[in-house]
């Protein structure tokens, strides 16, 4: 057989120091990068985001896999624990944090003094709300690279986050430029946790998405697995869909495996309702096992600022 030459994609091109629209950001070992860089904006972010101990982001490798879910629960779980609690919503074409704590068209960003103010949840909880969804809520905005960058800009370098145990991120499916956008902007994130379902083509997506957390510098906290098994009302977890696709892509990448989390219908019911499953049903078997990942993360980053 014929050897064949890989095709590959070589953009070659002088250096001009716009680090924020470089696809080599991640890989570029100049020493100039860094300062050229904290002379924009990242200097507002890392200020702004003083105040808050831990940063979390939530990545998928595709979307429809319970990414959202996971942020909105795990936010709230930590702050049923006690923790003060800021959400932040980075997936700009699809802001559903908004509607799954129930305030989506209730409730808006608006300006003060230290810059935008977050919505706070309706639970009691003290959750603070940052999303696109929270100004648009039903209209269709059609954003561009640069309206993108922006809008991350505006939300992680112009609110007043204050006083904070938690900031989780919920991030767009993907590798896409929002993604890239938002870890080149807090570089200080004390990881990331990756969710999936267990098939393989959604592995092949997850690998992608856990390997560019590695590649921009951000500590992969592990790997959860959702949609893995059924509860029956019995209370008896049925395993009739595929499992075990999120552990052995953790055992793969040699990341940390976090957990599964079954299949339930009250779990998307809550997040229509807009009351988080966690708080609605606290005692019930998928909220202990989000309240064990909950635990270990927390774990995990707090022996990391050790």
């Amino acid at each position: 057989m014929e050897d064949r030459e890989i095709l590959k994609i070589n953009i070659m091109m002088k250096c001009d120091y716009k680090c924020e629209d470089c696809e080599k950001f991640f890989e570029c070992k100049d020493a100039m990068k860094e300062k050229m860089f904290r002379r924009r904006r990242m200097v507002g972010a890392i200020k702004k985001m003083s105040g808050i101990k831990y940063k979390v982001a939530v990545s998928a490798g595709k979307g429809g896999v319970g990414k959202s879910l996971l942020s909105v629960n795990l936010a709230t779980t930590l702050a049923m624990m006690g923790r003060r609690v800021t959400i932040l919503d980075q997936d700009l074409d699809g802001s559903t944090v908004p509607k799954m704590f129930g305030i989506q068209g209730e409730k808006g960003l608006r300006y003060g003094s230290k810059g935008l103010i977050p919505a706070t949840d309706n639970l009691g909880l003290g959750i603070d709300v940052i999303s696109l969804g929270l100004i648009y809520p039903d209209e269709v905005i059609t954003l561009f690279h640069q309206m993108r960058r922006g809008i991350t800009e505006e939300f992680v370098a112009n609110v007043d986050y204050g006083e904070r145990d938690w900031l989780i991120i919920d991030l767009p499916p993907g590798t896409s430029s929002d993604s890239c956008n938002l870890l080149q902007y807090i570089p200080d994130l004390d990881g990331t946790v990756v969710i999936t379902v267990s098939p393989k083509v959604a592995q092949l997506a997850a690998r992608k998405a856990t390997l560019l957390a590695a590649k921009a510098g951000s500590r992969v906290l592990g790997i959860v697995e959702n949609m893995s098994g059924y509860v029956c009302e019995c209370g008896a977890i049925h395993n009739f869909l595929l499992q075990g696709g999120g552990e052995s892509l953790a055992k793969e990448l040699n990341v940390p495996f976090l957990g599964r989390i079954p299949m339930d219908g009250s779990l998307s019911q809550a997040g229509d309702l807009g009351v988080p499953y966690v708080y609605k049903y606290p005692d019930s078997l998928i909220s202990k096992k989000i309240r064990e990942v909950a635990e270990n993360i927390e774990k995990m980053v707090q022996e990391g600022k050790e």
